[in-house]
């Protein structure tokens, strides 16, 4: 039997986060990073923050991919959980 995987088109990705300035020190931006997975069917959503800490743009393009590729096998197990499909 060919395991269930979600459709990602069904998948929204909401971003968010923040960054905070060091008054005086413009290189010591403080950002963090916030992932939110939603399945639009089942309304079922997961997210994660990464912590506050110095990183530059690219850098929070990084950790943003990474929270998602973390997130998106929780929200698979959760979605396959409220729809009962067998084997998960």
């Amino acid at each position: 039997m060919k395991k269930w995987k979600i459709n990602e088109a069904d998948v929204c990705e909401l971003g968010g986060g923040g960054s905070m300035k060091s008054h005086g020190h413009p290189t010591k931006t403080q950002r963090s990073v916030e992932v939110t997975l939603l399945h639009t069917p089942t309304g079922i959503s997961v997210s994660q923050r990464s912590p506050l800490e110095s990183m530059s743009r690219p850098a929070a393009a990084k950790m943003r991919a990474q929270l998602r590729m973390e997130l998106l096998p929780k929200l698979e197990e959760l979605v396959a959980k409220h729809l009962r499909i067998p084997g998960r």
